[in-house]
């Protein structure tokens, strides 16, 4: 028999009382991501600020010479990857790489949970930019990219709470990871969205965090319905931690609404199967 208070409630009184370490959003990526909010961003100091972080720097190479940009020719320094990518899909590189650090853990249990976490949040950030371009919202490509990396940011917080929570009794019943997925599933949303506003990131962003499980409703702005979509796929691809979805993804009303055909979803799973950026890196 459960004695005392839950951990779904020990995570939230922590985050209440204002005891929990909130996750730091990277300076660099802040910064980038400031740039390009801009009517008229500066390629000339993405490339400085890239340039800046030796480590940083081969990351974005990496991914800019991946499978999933297709190039033809090999970018050898982060200017050739602005001007062929442009400054957004580098902007999504370098939040790619420095938010995928953050997902890491001493403790075993932990670490396994964040790692699958960062499959299905790379996972839903392919999904959704490869909707966007399929879709034809071309103006919404870069932001589907990054909503869809950050919508279950707060699975990522509670994990970060729960690894600072005192050590419980001996007695005490040893963490599960169905208790760990419990605390997660039930307050990933709103938690999500109070870290996405201390970071203070748009709120375009931190509506999908929160918003990104509700039923669907008239008037769902697009991006809300792109990643909506594209966690469902993930979710029925196997790519994360929730089970395939009991209602097939074109069969809902964000496939409907977005006017995505069941041949287009079969696409983008196979897509992810492809990807070699969900390959496996512990």
């Amino acid at each position: 028999m459960r004695t005392g208070p839950s951990l779904v409630d020990l995570v939230a009184q922590r985050i209440v009382s204002g005891q929990a370490r909130l996750p730091v959003f990277h300076a660099t990526a802040a910064r980038i991501q400031q740039e390009i909010s801009k009517e008229d961003p500066d390629p000339r100091r993405i490339e400085q600020l890239v340039g800046s972080d030796q480590a940083l720097t081969a990351e974005v190479l990496r991914f800019s010479n991946s499978a999933f940009y297709k190039g033809l020719n090999q970018v050898t320094t982060v200017r050739n990857a602005i001007v062929r990518l442009g400054v957004n899909e580098v902007a999504n590189i370098v939040m790619t790489v420095t938010h995928e650090n953050q997902f890491r853990s001493a403790n075993p249990l932990v670490h396994g949970l964040m790692r699958k976490l960062w499959r299905h949040a790379l996972g839903a950030a392919i999904a959704a930019h490869w909707l966007a371009r399929t879709c034809g919202l071309h103006a919404l490509v870069h932001e589907a990219f990054f909503a869809g990396l950050l919508h279950d940011v707060g699975k990522l917080f509670v994990l970060t709470v729960i690894e600072e929570l005192p050590r419980p009794a001996p007695q005490a019943a040893p963490l599960s990871a169905a208790l760990l997925e419990e605390a997660m599933d039930r307050l990933h949303a709103a938690e999500g969205y109070r870290l996405m506003q201390h970071w203070d990131l748009p709120e375009v962003y931190a509506g999908v965090v929160r918003d990104h499980h509700r039923p669907a409703g008239e008037g769902d702005p697009a991006l809300l319905q792109l990643v909506r979509l594209a966690d469902r796929v993930c979710n029925k691809a196997g790519l994360g931690l929730a089970p395939p979805p009991t209602e097939a993804p074109a069969a809902t009303p964000e496939a409907r609404a977005l006017r995505v055909s069941e041949i287009d979803l079969a696409r983008l799973e196979i897509e992810l199967e492809d990807s070699p950026l969900l390959g496996s890196r512990s």
